[in-house]
């Protein structure tokens, strides 16, 4: 096990964003940063969480949790 302390994750709520939108991003951000600290993520897939961190970051996607389920028939 690590001896290392990480930093406090802190997430900026956007000013028109609803409170549950806020918690499922804040939520998919922590676990992308937490996956990032404990090493989870490798070569391509390293690439893709980054860019997705990114997109919450900036407001540019949903988190997972918001997102329409997509219809399979």
């Amino acid at each position: 096990m690590s001896d290392e302390i990480w930093p406090a994750i802190k997430v900026e709520r956007f000013y028109d964003e609803l409170p549950k939108h806020y918690e499922a991003r804040r939520a998919e951000i922590v676990t992308i940063i937490n996956g990032f600290r404990h090493g989870r993520y490798d070569g391509a897939i390293a690439e893709r969480m980054e860019l997705r961190l990114i997109a919450l970051q900036d407001g540019l996607e949903l988190a997972a949790a918001e997102r329409e389920p997509l219809l399979v028939a």
